[in-house]
């Protein structure tokens, strides 16, 4: 792909992988490669199918982004949807800010048990006066957490996709960048759109 923009007269840059990233690749909550360029670029783009990864490279590094897909042979500008993705984020940590009690959910799948991350929020929260509950769960579903009927608000600290992505859920589940604004809001600090501009979403 490289050699395909250099032929039509554009300069690529490939991010240097960091940690289990290789060169150019990134997961759905680690951007390192992307970010650490995103100051010497214009674009980004995303060789691949998925549009959650993409509105995650757009997010982390405030950048317009385009899925190049190969197997369609289609370009896609995904900046809208991105900036929908982060509007609703950003209405779900003001909704957020209101609760009395929150629950603390920590993935059981592998590579999402993020136990000192969700001890360090509760103790946060707790700093404000809130009621915090730690939830151990394997799926986060709708169903799982309305069982929780004294719970205003979720935070999840395994996969910021569940929160980016989450329509479905009734009540607000935050992401741990989401968390951290909605930290700086309890402050009595004010957020701006660049609540996911960072390398990592964990």
């Amino acid at each position: 792909m490289s050699e395909v923009f250099e032929r039509h007269g554009i300069k690529p840059l490939v991010g240097k992988g960091l940690g289990q990233l290789r060169d150019g690749q990134i997961f759905g909550c680690e951007f390192y490669p992307a970010f650490n360029i995103r100051d010497n670029t214009d674009a980004m783009v995303l060789l691949g199918q998925s549009m959650f990864h993409a509105i995650g490279l757009c997010l982390s590094t405030g950048k317009p982004t385009y899925i190049l897909d190969p197997f369609e042979n289609e370009v896609e500008d995904v900046r809208a949807t991105a900036d929908e993705r982060l509007k609703r984020s950003v209405l779900s940590v003001f909704k957020a800010r209101d609760a009395d009690k929150y629950g603390i959910i920590i993935g059981l799948k592998e590579g999402q048990i993020m136990a000192d991350q969700s001890v360090r929020i509760k103790k946060q929260l707790e700093s404000f006066g809130k009621k915090v509950q730690l939830i151990a769960l394997r799926e986060i579903t709708s169903e799982r957490i309305n069982a929780f009927t004294d719970i205003q608000a979720f935070i999840q600290t395994g996969c910021p996709r569940l929160s980016v992505d989450g329509y479905t859920f009734s009540k607000p589940v935050l992401s741990v960048p989401q968390t951290d604004a909605l930290i700086s809001l309890l402050s009595g600090k004010e957020i701006g759109m660049d609540l996911f501009e960072r390398k990592n979403w964990l």
